[in-house]
C-alpha cells in the first residue's frame, strides 16, 4: 500500500508543535534573565523541554521521508522525483536565509548574529554542522538553527541510496544498526571528549537514531499484520505514551543538573522512544475527537510556514535587538515588546515568503512525478 499518499492532518499539526516548542524556548526559556528570580526558574524549567522539538522533528521526518522512499522504490521513477521535490521544498527559503545573512554580514559591524566565522561555501553545501562539531561553537546566532537543516539534507542525500540498494527484508535490520550505532557513538564520543559539548548534539553521525527510528515506524506502519496488532493494543500504546510523558519532569531535573551527561548518555534515546510512541499513538487515533486540536485551522495554517518560521526566527530576533542596541535577554517590558514584535514580524515575513515564492516552487516540484499515474504526495505537506 502507498501510505505516503494519505493526507494525515494530525501530522501537519505535529510538525507545527515541534517548531513551536523550539520557538518557545528561543523566545522565552533560553533568554529569560536570571535576575527575575522565581519567575526565571519557573519559565526556564517549563520551556527548556521546548529545545527537544528538534528530536520530535527528526522522528517525524524519518517516518515521512523513509515512508515515501519505501513506497516508491519499486516504481518507474525514484531518485529524480525525490531529490527534485526535496530541493523545491527545502532550498528556496534556505537560500533566501543565506542570502539575507550575508547581506547583513557585509553591511553591519561585527556582532554575535552575523559574521564570517562559517564560510559561505559551508552553508551552500550544508556543512555548517561539521564546522560547529569540529570547533565546538555555534557560529553566528542568526544562522545557528541551520545545523538541523544540514543534518536533514545530508540524510536526504544518502538514505534514498540505502533504501534502493538494500533488500526489503534487510532494511529493518540496517535501520536498527544505524540507530544503535549512532546512539552508541554519541555516548562514546562524549565519554572520550567531554569538553566538546556541541559535537554530540549537531553532528550528523551522532543524531541518526531519531531519523532511523522514525523510519522503522514507517516500515511497521506499512506491515499489515503489525499494524493490526498496533490497533488491537492502541490503548496500551497510549498508556505507554502517558508513562513516558510522566517522566518529563525527571528528565528536565537531570538535564538541569547534568546537561551533557543527561543528553548524550541517555536523554536523546529517551526522547526518541517518547516521540516515536507519541507518533504511533497519533497514527492509531487519527481522526478521533481527542486529536482534534492537531487538526484545527490555526495549526494547519501554521503548518504552511512552519519550516520558514524555524529558519528565520533567530535572524529576525537578532535584527530587532541590534536595532535597539540591546543584548538579547528577556528582563524588562521593553524586551518583551521587542520579542513580541519579532515574533509578529517573523510570522508576517514567512507568510509573504510562502505565498510569493515557496508555494509556487513546491507546486512546480510536484510536477515531477514518481510515475505517470502517481498523485502528488500530500501527507504532512511532504
Amino acid at each position: 500500500m502507498v501510505v505516503s499518499e494519505q493526507r494525515i492532518p494530525e501530522l501537519n499539526g505535529l510538525i507545527v508543535i515541534a517548531v513551536l516548542m523550539v520557538l518557545a524556548w528561543h523566545f522565552m526559556g533560553a533568554i529569560i534573565s536570571p535576575d527575575l528570580g522565581l519567575l526565571y526558574e519557573i519559565i526556564s524549567n517549563v520551556f527548556v523541554f521546548g529545545r527537544t522539538g528538534v528530536d520530535l522533528f527528526f522522528v517525524l521526518s524519518g517516518f515521512l521521508i523513509i515512508g515515501i522512499l519505501v513506497d516508491r522504490r519499486d516504481g518507474p521513477a525514484y531518485f529524480v522525483p525525490f531529490y527534485f521535490r526535496r530541493a523545491a521544498r527545502i532550498l528556496p527559503p534556505y537560500l533566501l536565509l543565506v542570502t539575507l545573512f550575508w547581506i547583513f554580514t557585509l553591511s553591519l559591524s561585527p556582532n554575535v548574529y552575523f559574521g564570517k566565522t562559517i564560510k559561505l561555501w559551508e552553508y551552500l553545501v550544508f556543512g555548517q554542522n561539521w564546522f560547529m562539531s569540529y570547533h565546538n561553537e555555534w557560529g553566528p546566532g542568526a544562522s545557528s538553527v541551520t545545523w538541523s537543516v544540514a543534518i536533514e539534507e545530508q540524510f536526504y542525500l544518502i538514505i534514498p541510496l540505502v533504501i534502493f540498494f538494500t533488500p526489503s527484508n534487510r532494511l529493518k535490520t540496517v535501520l536498527i544498526w544505524f540507530a544503535v550505532a549512532s546512539a552508541a557513538a554519541r555516548a562514546i564520543f562524549h565519554f572520550i571528549d567531554p569538553e566538546n559539548n556541541l559535537a554530540p548534539y549537531v553532528n550528523t553521525l551522532f543524531r541518526l537514531d531519531g531519523l532511523c527510528v522514525g523510519g522503522l515506524l514507517a516500515l511497521a506502519y506499512r506491515n499489515s499484520s503489525l499494524l493490526a496488532k498496533f490497533r488491537e493494543n492502541r490503548q496500551l500504546i497510549a498508556k505507554a505514551f502517558v508513562v513516558c510523558s510522566a517522566l518529563i519532569p525527571f528528565f528536565v531535573g537531570f538535564f538541569r543538573a547534568w546537561p551533557s551527561d543527561t543528553m548524550y548518555y541517555w536523554g536523546h534515546c529517551y526522547l526518541v522512544v517518547f516521540y516515536a510512541i507519541g507518533l504511533l499513538t497519533i497514527l492509531l487515533y487519527q481522526g478521533s475527537i481527542s486529536l482534534r486540536f492537531l487538526r484545527n485551522s490555526a495549526l494547519q495554517f501554521a503548518g504552511l510556514i512552519s519550516y520558514s518560521l524555524y529558519l528565520f526566527h533567530p535572524m529576525i530576533i537578532g535584527l530587532f535587538f541590534l536595532a535597539r542596541g540591546r543584548v538579547e535577554k528577556l528582563a524588562t517590558i521593553q524586551d518583551a515588546g521587542l520579542l513580541m514584535a519579532a515574533f509578529a514580524t517573523t510570522v508576517a515575513f514567512c507568510w509573504i515568503s510562502y505565498h510569493a515564492m515557496e508555494k509556487r516552487l513546491i507546486a512546480w516540484g510536484r510536477r515531477v512525478r514518481y510515475s505517470s499515474s502517481a498523485t502528488p504526495l500530500i501527507a504532512a505537506n511532504s
